[in-house]
């Protein structure tokens, strides 16, 4: 192959244009490779300073940190006609000695950076700018920042809001952690601001009433509620709107209006309470809708039924879920994802293109109701759900004792469908618990993958016991009809263990190169054992 650098012989702006879509961080990483890509990095017209390099020891390192960006973005205001991207993160580590307060949310040298930050890039044409703050006091914006004919995306966190602003061209608009002074601020965003297509309110305080209408290219809107400041009603009069993404704080009452927006694809409700009114409505009124999320508590549904004929993707969390009857017609239902803390004697789902199920049990409660009859009650459910590809179980202590106990007063227990498991097992420090639950497990399943994650609950432990068995594990001829619990090592031909790297990819390890990696394992990180039967 011609090992020719063909990336470094690309015009300069089309090389400026590819590392646009990088963090800077990773654009810097890059000026190690050759000379001309650090010539590429220091001509590179898009900034972004985030201070935390900054606050790395207990000393006040904002004058420094000022001194760094005002210095850089001068060399790029010098070198070109505009600065498409400017990007400032100030963490309250960075200004120790400070004493915050209302009048004074910002020490005066970082206040003054912002103020000539934002006039040098206002100048330069700045289309995509974002300025988060995480320090314990709001920010007043500046007046300068509240009129930028050119902006196309705007980002703000931790900012106080008191001015109208007046962003003509604006496509992307996301707030969060925001103060807005005045139900008047977002009305005379609508006026100013008429080609919105992404909004995002991210608990924002000010906001008790959202009405949004004569956005006629709104696509997205995202809110999140405030703890001291909830919304109480959501109005959108919007029929271009394609999604709608609503989380309440602690299943706060908010009425959602979204009738006029009939071309709706997305709803995600979460953190809510589901009515059955709620359901009737969507139902009803929705007849685009590809994609729902219902998470919250149900409140009072005798029957629970989703009818919608294009829903492809159907998400519902309902630990409290008391439904009698649970009815999903969707004929084009691909996936369907479940957690309840009982499931409904009779689910029926249509599933006629259904490509993927997941449920996700508690197998403490699921037996607290059943009692002996779990596994019975558990694979009615499943042949009732026949294209099963993934189970995530939640393994506690007690469950692992209820498997094992069900295990033992079955001669010969019938397979499970599941082709795809995934445990959160809580059996912390008691490996002979851990041991049982290995081969009681795979006693009632033979699953394709089991994947687990480092660092939750005691995964790591578990995963320690299971890894061992593997490697240790030997074959035998013959197994007599009373050795149930360990015959899964007859069926097992062979097995990959992998972990999810950082770039995406699945990376197949030995077995003892994972136990000896096992006491450095990175937090959440993914592990998948495959199997072959």
């Amino acid at each position: 192959m011609d090992a020719a650098d063909r990336i470094s012989q690309l015009p300069e702006h089309l090389i400026h244009r590819i590392l646009s879509f990088l963090p800077t961080p990773e654009v810097v990483r890059l000026t190690v490779l050759s000379k001309p890509w650090h010539q590429v990095f220091t001509s590179f017209p898009i900034s972004e300073f985030s201070s935390s390099p900054f606050s790395a020891n207990n000393s006040d390192r904002s004058f420094e940190f000022c001194t760094f960006v005002y210095n850089s973005l001068l060399r790029q205001c010098r070198q070109y006609r505009s600065i498409p991207r400017f990007k400032l993160s100030v963490s309250a580590d960075l200004c120790r000695s400070h004493r915050y307060s209302v009048q004074r949310p910002l020490p005066p040298q970082i206040d003054e950076l912002i103020i000539r930050c934002i006039e040098q890039v206002t100048q330069k044409g700045v289309k995509e700018l974002s300025i988060c703050f995480r320090t314990p006091v709001y920010y007043r914006l500046p007046e300068a920042m509240l009129s930028v004919t050119e902006l196309a995306v705007c980002k703000l966190a931790g900012c106080l809001i008191e001015g109208n602003m007046n962003w003509p061209s604006l496509r992307v608009l996301s707030l969060k952690r925001v103060e807005i002074c005045g139900r008047r601020i977002i009305d005379n965003l609508l006026f100013a601001c008429p080609f919105i297509e992404e909004l995002a309110l991210i608990e924002c305080n000010g906001i008790d009433y959202l009405h949004l209408s004569g956005l006629r290219k709104l696509k997205k809107v995202k809110v999140k509620g405030q703890f001291f400041s909830p919304i109480k009603k959501i109005e959108i009069d919007a029929v271009s709107l394609h999604t709608f993404s609503y989380s309440a704080c602690f299943y706060a009452k908010t009425d959602i209006d979204l009738t006029s927006c009939k071309n709706l694809e997305v709803f995600k409700f979460k953190y809510c309470i589901i009515t059955e009114d709620l359901v009737q409505h969507l139902n009803c009124n929705f007849p685009a809708l590809k994609v729902l999320v219902l998470h919250g508590y149900i409140h009072d549904i005798q029957r629970f039924e989703i009818s919608i004929p294009l829903l492809e993707k159907l998400k519902l969390s309902a630990p409290n879920l008391s439904a009698e009857e649970a009815v999903i017609n969707a004929p084009r239902l691909r996936s369907f994802k479940c957690y309840m803390e009982n499931i409904p004697p009779l689910i029926s789902l249509n599933q006629t293109s259904l490509q993927e199920v997941s449920l996700k049990l508690s197998v403490d409660l699921i037996y607290g109701q059943h009692g002996e009859g779990f596994l019975e009650y558990f694979r009615e459910n499943l042949e009732n759900i026949n294209q099963i590809r993934l189970v995530t179980l939640l393994i506690t202590n007690n469950s692992s004792t209820i498997i094992n106990k069900i295990v033992r007063k079955v001669s010969n227990p019938v397979l499970l469908g599941i082709r795809n498991l995934k445990l959160n097992t809580y059996i912390e420090g008691m490996r002979k618990e851990g041991l049982a639950l290995v081969d009681d497990l795979f006693c009632i399943c033979r699953p394709e993958s089991l994947s687990l994650e480092s660092g939750c609950g005691s995964n790591d432990e578990f995963m320690e016991i299971l890894c061992k068995k593997l490697v240790d594990r030997v074959k035998h001829e013959n197994y007599s009809a009373d050795t149930q619990v360990k015959c899964w090592q007859r069926d097992l031909k062979g097995v990959k263990i992998e972990h999810l790297g950082r770039k995406g990819y699945w990376e197949a390890v030995t077995g003892h190169a994972f136990l000896d990696s096992l006491r450095t394992l990175e937090s959440e990180q993914k592990i998948r054992f495959v199997f072959e039967w």
